[in-house]
């Protein structure tokens, strides 16, 4: 160690002098420590570690009593068992010591914050990520201020994520980012394989595939997978939080988990309308006229000021109109298909004009009232209506009242065909199919919080442990004693 230090240019002539004759075998016992700290003061770190361990394994203690606990860690082969003992975990250094600290329990031990601004600028990115993972550092702490501009990006993504950008987080690959993004804005999602959190929300919420509901509650994160079970229970009998029917987003796979069997109440909300509109329709499709009419009749209880969208209340007219004709009531049936012809529109218009024209006919010389399609339980006017027949006909099998309903309603459809006015001479339903869609929202509930980007660094390299080590022993030169101590012929220390 004196040969390699005594030859430094910068060392002062005086020191030199006492490390010569330190060399030489005689030297000056009350000078030489602060030579010895002087020269080795003009080393590299690596080199005032390599010299340290050399007088810690010689048991040469050169240094004050709070040095010499720092060596002994710096020198053990184990820093981060020595750190977390008892003995040392009150052990405290300069910033390069606490940072080696730091690096060595991988960030159990946090660095104290009189030291962060002078450290975040040469610290390795790795240790900078134990103290993210630990709650070392903070987004007030502002670590990418102290970095390069990609390591700036990463550290910011990593504790600031709301700041990040779109097109930052293309830069960073931040593929999860994009992807909540990309749900949030209502944009078609690239299915991956496997099935990440965002396909399964959206094939639930978006497309209402209650087959995959148990597949998003084991991803979702825990207070969302409580939203979602929430609503699941809700659905057993249509009871759900004010803030669950008022969330557009979430109506169709609350539509698509609920089976309502009772009369839902139409003026509950604009939800509950939607529902319960639909369920009227469903009645009429299932044949089950009386009860569409009292589903229907939920929307005017209690007067037309209720509670629940304009575009509904002509359609429920409607269904009300061709309930109680199909029932024979036509003076109830002119009457409501008079309200909603009110507000509904060219059809519902045609619709009122149909029933005028039945009650101006006897009996006898109307034919039937009902609409075939409708008695077929599929859609006015719907497509490929020949081929569901043919089906229909096969599941009636053995039925023959069954089957001659059917063939007389299949003629009537064809007999329309033929003539001029083709599927207008029908009582339509609905009048405006779009009214009767659940709308495709982004939900406000469900969807899992912007999350920090992942750790993308390895765990801190045996280089960059020993680099950061090497600093904090020339911190250790400012631990020398000005003169060695007196030799205890009993103990170890010289």
């Amino acid at each position: 160690m004196l040969a390699e230090i005594t030859p430094a240019p910068s060392l002062p002539e005086d020191q030199r002098t006492v490390l010569v004759q330190a060399l030489e075998g005689a030297p000056d016992r009350e000078v030489l420590l602060p030579a010895v700290r002087a020269g080795l003061g003009t080393l590299p770190p690596g080199s005032v570690l390599t010299h340290l361990r050399s007088l810690w394994s010689a048991g040469v203690r050169w240094l004050n009593e709070p040095g010499l606990e720092r060596c002994r860690v710096l020198c053990s082969t184990a820093p981060g068992l020595e750190l977390i003992s008892k003995r040392s975990r009150a052990v405290s250094g300069g910033p390069a010591f606490s940072l080696f600290a730091t690096a060595a329990t991988r960030g159990a031990i946090p660095v104290p914050n009189r030291f962060l601004n002078e450290l975040l600028a040469w610290a390795p990115l790795s240790v900078i990520d134990d103290l993210v993972e630990h709650g070392g550092l903070l987004p007030e702490d502002e670590p990418w201020q102290a970095r390069d501009e990609a390591e700036g990006l990463y550290l910011r993504a990593r504790l600031g994520p709301a700041t990040v950008t779109r097109e930052e987080a293309e830069l960073l690959g931040w593929d999860s980012y994009l992807r909540r993004r990309a749900f949030l804005a209502g944009e078609t999602l690239l299915r991956q394989e496997p099935e990440d959190v965002w396909d399964l929300l959206y094939d639930v919420v978006m497309d209402g595939d209650v087959s995959a509901v148990d597949a998003l509650d084991a991803v979702l994160p825990r207070a969302q997978q409580i939203e979602l079970r929430n609503l699941k229970s809700g659905s057993l009998s249509g009871q759900w939080p004010v803030e669950m029917t008022e969330d557009r987003g979430l109506w169709l796979l609350m539509a698509a988990l609920w089976q309502p069997q009772e009369l839902i109440d139409a003026g509950r909300s604009p939800f509950y309308a939607l529902v319960a509109v639909n369920r009227a329709y469903d009645l009429v499709k299932s044949g089950e006229a009386e009860a569409a009419a009292r589903q229907a009749r939920s929307f005017t209880r209690g007067g037309t000021g209720r509670s629940v969208p304009a575009g509904l209340v002509p359609e429920a007219y409607a269904i009300a109109a061709y309930a109680a004709a199909v029932s024979g009531d036509l003076e109830t049936a002119e009457e409501h298909a008079g309200k909603s012809a009110e507000r509904g529109g060219d059809i519902a218009e045609r619709n009122l004009a149909l029933v005028r024209a039945w009650r101006a006919t006897t009996r006898n010389n109307r034919g039937p009232v009902t609409n075939p399609f409708l008695e077929l339980g599929l859609d006015h006017g719907v497509g490929g209506w020949e081929e569901r027949c043919r089906e229909i006909f096969r599941q009636r099998e053995g039925d023959p009242v069954a089957q001659a309903r059917l063939n007389r309603a299949e003629d009537r459809i064809r007999d329309a065909l033929r003539g001029d006015a083709g599927w207008d001479v029908f009582f339509q339903l609905p009048l405006d199919r779009s009214r009767y869609v659940m709308p495709s929202a982004v939900p406000r509930q469900l969807v899992p919080p912007l999350q920090a980007v992942p750790r993308r660094t390895s765990l801190t390299s045996g280089a960059d442990l020993e680099a950061i080590r090497a600093r904090a022993a020339v911190e250790l030169l400012d631990d020398f004693r000005s003169t060695a101590p007196h030799l205890d012929r009993h103990g170890p220390t010289r």
